[in-house]
């Protein structure tokens, strides 16, 4: 019978050192493809690094129309739609062009005092293109100047703004007549929009 606890192999020293050696290649390669991988996810995360910082204030309208429907769990519970039109007071510049006026459209969780907003805003630009942003924040009383805060991001944009992406943050103020006044900044990643490929 063969008993396994006699039997060892013999293995050149040569060989050995050769495995190691491979084994060794094989590790610094994958440790290559992971920091591959980690820098190509920090750069989907953040951008290529050409990030144009940009910065604006909008006002928009009193909404009109509004609809507005009660959730019949608790009083003050509602969902609410909306449209305002919008004036840039100091406007977004990308690549030269400027915002100009737009429309905005929410959809509002009003509950405990509180509005919880998800919206689109179409701007038309100086040079007749437009870009869609969409945001979402809240307002932290359901009327009255009171404080609004939250996040924006480009979705899409005609012309040579196609492909834009970016985004950033905006404070502001829900005044007492219904208009709404915020202060946008953020970036945009000019790298894969149709007016700066070659």
């Amino acid at each position: 019978m063969f008993d396994v606890r006699k039997f060892r192999p013999h293995i050149p020293l040569h060989y050995l050192v050769l495995f190691l050696f491979a084994i060794s290649i094989l590790a610094t390669a994958q440790d290559k493809d992971k920091g591959k991988e980690k820098e190509s996810k920090k750069a989907a995360a953040g951008g290529s690094g050409n990030l144009v910082k940009v910065g604006g204030k909008l006002r928009c309208d009193k909404p009109d129309p509004v609809y507005s429907i009660e959730v019949p769990d608790r009083p003050g519970h509602a969902l609410l739609l909306a449209k305002r039109k919008c004036n840039w007071t100091e406007p977004l510049v990308i690549m030269g062009a400027k915002t100009k006026d737009g429309v905005a459209v929410s959809f509002t969780e009003k509950m405990e005092g509180t509005l919880h907003a998800h919206g689109f805003e179409v701007d038309t630009l100086d040079n007749g293109e437009k870009l869609t942003m969409q945001s979402m924040g809240q307002v932290l009383a359901e009327q009255g100047r009171a404080p609004t805060k939250g996040r924006w991001s480009f979705m899409r944009g005609t012309g040579k703004f196609r492909g834009i992406k970016g985004g950033g943050t905006y404070e502001g103020k829900l005044e007492a007549d219904d208009a709404l006044t915020l202060d946008l900044e953020g970036v945009y990643d000019p790298t894969e929009m149709v007016g700066e490929k070659k």
